[in-house]
């Protein structure tokens, strides 16, 4: 394939997801590993990680691995396709919190839930084995994540963090918007670790809604 259709190719799978590609999303439009290695080379795209490029010029920012790595989960397959899956891979933990910008956990590298095994080379990647509902995750910019209420939950049964860390989460959560305070209270698993999140809820809950 000459260079320009390459191109083409490459950089309308790119068009639907973030500008980014993977070496066997171009492998199934008839571009070889050599043909990617030949555009990295020029500066038509950049190598983010193993078997995944983004193009030149496209946007950066903090979530940029982070798409990177999920997309590497299921390489083959196009952002588009994988949208329309039963049980996605999701964006979660500390991930989750950095894609809502609570709190202010270290990133841990990157985790993602899987319903099914799941194995990376990455040491920075931590794959969590489990089954979610269709409710305890939603899609943000092209990304399932899991929801404020179940990211909190995850990482307040994970026992890496201290009550003072949680209490955070849960308060810029509160703050802004992204979880109502009824959902906090009932939560066994928040309120088992940080007890005084019940009380909080219910003073946020009381601050925004006065005279209920």
């Amino acid at each position: 394939m000459g260079q320009r259709n390459a191109i083409e190719a490459v950089a309308g799978i790119a068009a639907g997801q973030w500008g980014m590609f993977t070496t066997a999303q171009a492998a199934g439009l008839g571009v070889s590993r050599a043909e990617v290695a030949r555009l990295v080379s020029r500066g038509v795209a950049r190598r983010l990680r193993h078997g995944v490029h983004i193009m030149e010029g496209a946007p950066s920012g903090a979530l940029e691995i982070v798409r990177a790595e999920w997309l590497a989960t299921d390489a083959a397959r196009t952002a588009g396709e994988r949208r329309r899956d039963a049980d996605p891979v999701v964006v979660s933990y500390e991930t989750a919190a950095q894609v809502y910008e609570i709190g202010d956990l270290p990133s841990g590298g990157v985790h993602l839930t899987s319903p099914r095994r799941l194995r990376t080379r990455q040491q920075w990647v931590t794959i969590h084995q489990q089954a979610l509902s269709a409710r305890e995750y939603q899609w943000i910019e092209g990304l399932p994540v899991t929801t404020p209420r179940r990211t909190l939950e995850d990482i307040a049964r994970s026992g890496r963090w201290e009550a003072d860390h949680l209490r955070t989460l849960a308060s810029d959560a509160l703050n802004q918007g992204l979880i109502p305070a009824s959902e906090l209270e009932p939560s066994a698993a928040l309120v088992k670790s940080v007890p005084e999140l019940a009380p909080l809820a219910r003073h946020v809950a009381e601050r925004l809604h006065p005279n209920n």
